[in-house]
């Protein structure tokens, strides 16, 4: 009875935990990596997934701490393709000088339920031999349950073996020993621990002078006995397309005391450009800040990235390592207006991909000329007093005929108030100026639009100021001048009228003293031609003759004086 019993109890025990642990058991999540186990050659690159397992319960965050030994390898980049993750907290970065990488997202509704989603792709380089332990040193896994509780349950670990490899030649005992070993060079890639994008590497040697056969093989081992046999001995060999990869060509040379050492040489192929990327902004691609931050990065399958060039139109690229773009990357302090920026990601064999976007820095205000004097002397100073943004730079550009004479600096205090004096004496003449401000963060304005500034010569300076001095008198001068001058122009108006009148007059004088004359000449004559008919009836007294004469000649004399003074008066 008590053995039935105590059976029933162990039932139900069993039937409790199936039912009420199991669960918390199948729930769990955990952090982990894959492929947990490699071995690489120094110099190789290789890629390992940072990955969530949550199988039975939606994870909704992923953060953690990776760890490793900086000294065995170095991160070259990291990649967020495929990632589980829909918005980071903190983008993903690392540090080869601590051996970390740090990663923090969030998986939006309705969270991840699976096993080994890929959260990030780390991306390692072989750097000396040895065994390589990575490992989370924190990390968590929070439930999507509107809680938010940490649902990791445990994180796993990776080994990575690095061996030596063959960077130079690698000799394998052959059947005679104290054997010359040939020595191989190649003038395509004349470097073993380089990658190269030629894929058709050429191989050459020197024949001793006994020489009876060579044999050679080219493969990914470095440990293999080389078979092409060539009875009749070469001294040089090019090896057709070749796959992306590490390989090393073998070489052994008989003459009559039998086969050398083998000989080999390492080569690195990669003729595959990176993988494509974007550029992103996260903070926007148009704002004041002068400094856009851009988020990019790639992975390259082969040989890995070299580094990046970055360039923005108009300017030389800058070089910049993978682990400068591990975090998000601050270009320099950029002018406003839109330009584009180019990151072109280049491998260790030299192959590239390109990425591109364009972003805008906005204006801010340019500074508020306050005061200045616009006219001065040559030999004066030039004192500009202004208004802009406080602890702000300022420069005033001094011009002529658009022609940068001068610039001159200055800063503005904590209320935005500046001034400028400047130290450069300009000739006469005519000068233009602007103003443009940097404030404290880098950002830039335009120029202000261009003040006028007259520089006069001292001895001109006098001119003026003695014409000014006594512009009253030459004003009044000027004016009695131009009293007298328009009055005798009013006196000869009035005078020619006059005389134009007196003219008139004296024509309708002659004209009618001539008819006068005419009509008087006329009742005369006949008056003559009547007493000289009468001569033929009796003859005329002495008198009589006397009176004709006399009065015809004085009658003439004076019609002539009256006429002739009548025209006097008329000119």
């Amino acid at each position: 009875m008590q053995k039935k019993e105590f059976t029933k109890l162990i039932k139900i025990v069993f039937i409790f935990i199936i039912f009420f642990c199991l669960p918390y058991i199948s729930s769990a999540a955990t952090l982990g990596f894959s492929p947990s186990t490699v071995s690489r050659n120094i110099g190789d690159i290789f890629s390992v997934n940072v990955y969530v397992s949550s199988p039975n319960k939606s994870a909704n965050a992923a953060s953690g701490i990776v760890s490793f030994p900086q000294d065995k390898i170095e991160v070259i980049s990291l990649s967020k393709s495929n990632s589980i993750v829909n918005l980071w907290v903190q983008e993903p970065s690392f540090s080869n000088t601590q051996g970390k990488v740090n990663f923090e997202g969030v998986i939006l509704n309705p969270g991840y339920t699976g096993i080994q989603g890929n959260v990030i792709t780390v991306v390692f380089r072989a750097k000396s031999a040895g065994l390589a332990n990575i490992s989370f040193s924190s990390g968590s896994i929070l439930a999507n349950d509107g809680s938010g509780a940490d649902i990791l349950d445990g994180m796993g670990t990776a080994s990575f073996v690095v061996n030596s490899g063959i960077n130079e030649k690698v000799i394998v005992p052959a059947n005679n020993s104290n054997k010359n070993t040939p020595t191989i060079s190649s003038i395509t890639h004349s470097d073993q621990a380089k990658w190269y994008s030629n894929n058709t590497p050429e191989f050459s040697w020197t024949l001793p002078p006994n020489a009876i056969e060579v044999r050679t093989f080219i493969g990914k081992s470095a440990n293999i006995t080389p078979t092409v046999l060539y009875t009749s001995p070469i001294s040089k060999k090019k090896v057709d397309t070749l796959p992306n990869g590490t390989y090393y060509f073998s070489l052994q040379i008989r003459n009559a005391e039998g086969w050398s050492d083998i000989a080999r040489y390492r080569v690195n192929i990669d003729n595959k450009p990176p993988n494509p990327f974007s550029i992103t902004f996260p903070h926007g691609a148009k704002g004041f800040e002068p400094r856009p931050v851009l988020i990019f990065s790639t992975t390259d399958d082969d040989s890995g990235i070299s580094h990046y060039d970055i360039k923005v139109e108009g300017s030389s690229p800058i070089r910049v390592e993978p682990s400068e773009v591990s975090s998000p990357y601050t270009l320099t302090s950029q002018f406003p207006g839109t330009h584009t920026v180019i990151a072109t990601a280049i491998d260790e064999a030299g192959n590239t991909v390109s990425a591109s976007a364009d972003f805008t820095i906005e204006n801010i205000e340019a500074p508020t000329i306050k005061y200045y004097k616009e006219e001065i002397e040559s030999g004066d100073i030039i004192k500009i007093l202004g208004t802009t943004y406080k602890n702000s730079d300022i420069t005033i550009s001094i011009k002529q005929n658009n022609k940068i004479l001068s610039e001159e600096y200055t800063k503005s205090n904590e209320f935005g108030d500046f001034v400028i004096v400047t130290t450069k004496l300009l000739p006469p003449g005519v000068y233009t100026f602007t103003a443009r401000v940097i404030d404290t963060r880098g950002a830039r304005s335009n120029e202000t639009q261009p003040l006028n500034l007259i520089v006069n010569s001292p001895f001109l300076t006098k001119i003026t100021d003695l014409a000014l001095k006594y512009m009253s008198a030459i004003i009044f001068a000027i004016l009695a001048l131009g009293g007298i001058i328009g009055l005798g122009i009013f006196l000869w108006y009035r005078l020619f009228r006059v005389l134009r009148l007196l003219r008139r007059e004296a024509r309708e004088a002659e004209y009618i003293l001539r008819k006068s004359f005419s009509i008087l000449r006329k009742d005369i004559d006949e008056h003559i031609a009547k007493l000289k008919s009468m001569k033929s009836k009796r003859k005329l007294t002495t008198e009589e003759i006397a009176f004709l004469e006399h009065f015809e000649k004085n009658l003439d004399e004076s019609e002539n004086t009256i006429t002739k003074e009548i025209k006097d008066i008329s000119q």
